[in-house]
């Protein structure tokens, strides 16, 4: 993978973690009700979240290597 196709990925990446955070911003100004019922998408952004940092995580470690 060379330079412009790591700068690229980074774009997508931060452009969908923004996305996931605004999602998950909502999530957090619903009721308790409304919370209960959109839980499992929530979790599903959450491990989103953790797997776009495993990516970041490995791109910066072939990057040193």
């Amino acid at each position: 993978m060379d330079y412009k196709d790591i700068s690229e990925r980074i774009a997508l990446l931060a452009q969908e973690i923004r996305d996931l955070q605004e999602m998950n911003a909502r999530y957090w100004k619903q009721s308790e009700r409304t919370r209960r019922l959109g839980r499992a998408t929530h979790e599903n952004r959450e491990l989103r979240l953790r797997q776009i940092r495993e990516e970041l995580s490995r791109m910066m470690l072939k990057r040193t290597a």
